[in-house]
């Protein structure tokens, strides 16, 4: 079976646009002899619902789009789409073939209830489409992967329609790019299927998608790769028959993180403008790391002309002058501002107000410097801010200075004093005992995205890192500073949690604290256990019939030995699990399920690992 994957980049609910190009794909995609050509996720409706008062008119402007395709698409393609429903967004993916719409989600799920004729749950029945000679899987998450992966479905290709945006700590996210370090290969060996991994490209509400799209034979080779942040028509034949090894299989790239975020962080700058109006974008660069490496974003996502910087003059604006020189931003872009006598702070809010002026002046978008761990610990550190986009507010600080020296590395523009000027956050005595404050920087981004991300519990951070003063002080800071931290603000979104869905709820006293394991659940559930087996052993038989609770409904001492059991087992299986077991994500939650982060954030030392 020849199978194509269209990855292009759209606006979402764009219907008359994305279906215009979505034709052009397909006749291309019919010349040269596809049998089924596959859309990515968000390129019809995007990765998030329409609000309820529009739902109605959506729906039915979508319903007009999908009679046009299936009137003029040349070739059977695969189409998914965003479906509505009073619980949740529900992904769904439409085969138009012939003339012929077939939800396959929805056609599984009505085919397994039949099945079972009304007896146990369907909720996760997954797709088995006879097509071409191929059984078809179509996945969305990770978790219906794991379906595929640990039950008998009878599949020859499981396409994954990737709803999830690009994130620094989800190397898998990345598709194609990421299959060195990601999940696919072992995806594709646990199922003995063609793994067809479809990835969206652009911006869409604020998350960065990369494109990326592959197809993977079912003993790990790679078929083809597209590129990331471009978009492209690959074309591929699979033969469900085969056994390996391929022909002229496909190198896999050495994953690069650095390198990924910073394309992400461009193509999710670049669009943000877009969508706010702007004409460009105008920078206050004040010699520090932060507003360098904003700087040098500004002017690859949108290019020279159309960014304008305000600088100070004198010293303080040494390294300033130099980065915009570097960036050839033209001198009527370029505006130097007497700071005098002030201070550091009052320098940086003098800036901040010429700022607002030249962004008024010119229509260009205002940009800020603020990044995740400043967000996260020093929100309550009073400032004046003109940004409109703060395109670092979900990017950690140690994760900048990997991405300063991954772009210096292509071409260095920024000044050596500007890569070592950069802020510690603040502890107070429960500072670690490190070599470095940058050394320190990783660390307390490593428990803010071990706590964040990977929502890991206080004891099992200290469990493994230590320092156990330093993590208390760095959870507390971040809770205490949740109603003083400023309203999120317009960002790529680049990691699987911001500190927005992170959130606890308002008003709640209650902190965590580091506890050894004979404090942990798991340990107390076994001691509870032990003493009602304890109390049972020395029963009377009669005495549950004398028993005034048992009399009257109440649980005795077997009940609690059931619940407690049943307590542990939860606590074993997910939702209480230590580091090296099962998690379950929540609502707003993370994709790691069982993982362990990183010991580092991107950068790992001095030498990449190419």
């Amino acid at each position: 079976m020849r199978i194509a994957i269209a990855q292009m980049a759209t606006r979402a609910g764009d219907f008359e646009e994305t279906a215009r190009r979505m034709v052009d794909y397909s006749r291309r995609a019919a010349d040269a002899g596809v049998e089924l050509l596959v859309f990515p996720a968000a390129a019809l409706c995007g990765v998030a619902p329409v609000q309820r008062a529009d739902r109605e008119g959506f729906l039915l402007d979508l319903m007009e789009c999908l009679l046009t395709l299936v009137d003029e698409l040349a070739c059977p393609c695969l189409l998914p789409m965003l479906v509505d429903t009073d619980e949740a967004p529900l992904p769904e993916a439409l085969l138009i073939d012939a003339g012929e719409i077939r939800p396959v989600r929805l056609t599984a799920r009505m085919e397994a209830m039949a099945a079972h004729m009304g007896d146990g749950p369907v909720d996760q029945a997954l797709p088995e489409v006879p097509f071409h000679g191929a059984r078809l899987g179509v996945a969305f998450t990770y978790d219906d992967l794991d379906v595929y992966d640990d039950y008998d479905y009878d599949v020859d290709v499981i396409v994954f329609l990737s709803g999830y945006g690009f994130a620094v700590d989800d190397p898998s996210s990345a598709l194609g790019t990421s299959l060195t370090e990601g999940r696919f290969p072992a995806d594709a060996e646990a199922t003995g299927a063609w793994i067809v991994g479809v990835g969206s490209l652009g911006c869409y509400d604020a998350q960065v998608f990369c494109g990326s799209s592959f197809v993977l034979a079912p003993w790990g080779e790679l078929a083809a790769q597209a590129p990331s942040f471009e978009e492209d028509l690959l074309v591929c034949d699979i033969d469900p028959s085969a056994e390996g090894p391929l022909p002229d299989p496909v190198t896999p790239e050495v994953y690069d993180a650095p390198l990924m975020t910073w394309g992400a962080l461009s193509t999710g700058l670049a669009s943000l403008v877009e969508a706010t109006g702007g004409s460009g974008a105008c920078v206050a660069v004040t010699g520090t790391l932060a507003s360098a490496l904003l700087a040098v974003l500004a002017v690859d996502a949108l290019g020279p002309t159309n960014v304008s910087a305000v600088i100070a003059a004198g010293d303080a604006g040494a390294d300033a002058s130099s980065l915009v020189r570097a960036l050839r931003l033209g001198e009527k872009d370029v505006e130097v501002v007497d700071v005098g006598d002030a201070d550091t702070a009052a320098a940086r809010d003098l800036l901040e107000a010429r700022l607002a002026a030249l962004a008024r002046r010119t229509g260009r978008v205002a940009l800020g410097e603020r990044d995740k761990t400043g967000r996260a610990l020093e929100a309550g550190v009073a400032r004046v801010s003109a940004a409109r986009i703060e395109p670092f507010a979900d990017v950690y600080r140690s994760d900048l200075l990997a991405l300063a020296r991954t772009r210096n590395a292509i071409s260095p523009v920024i000044p050596q004093g500007s890569l070592a000027r950069y802020d510690v956050p603040e502890l107070g005595s429960d500072v670690p005992d490190l070599a470095s404050p940058e050394a320190l920087i990783d660390f307390v981004d490593l428990v803010l995205s071990s706590y964040l991300e990977w929502e890991l519990p206080v004891s099992d951070i200290v469990s493994e890192r230590g320092h156990a003063e330093a993590v208390v002080a760095i959870v507390g800071r971040l809770r205490d500073l949740e109603t003083a931290r400023p309203p999120r603000p317009l960002a790529p979104i680049v990691s699987s949690r911001t500190l927005e869905e992170a959130r606890s709820p308002l008003g709640l006293a209650w902190r965590d604290r580091p506890r050894d394991e004979r404090e942990r659940l798991g340990a107390r559930l076994e001691e509870l256990m032990g003493q009602g087996a304890q109390g049972e052993a020395g029963s009377n038989p009669g005495e549950a019939e004398s028993d005034p609770a048992r009399r009257h409904g109440e649980p005795g001492e077997g009940e609690i030995r059931d619940l407690m059991g049943y307590l542990r087992d939860f606590s074993l299986g997910g939702a209480f699990s230590a580091m090296g077991g099962s998690q379950q994500r929540g609502e707003s939650g993370g994709r790691h399920d069982g993982e362990v982060p990183p010991a580092s954030g991107l950068w790992n030392g001095p030498f990449s690992e190419n």
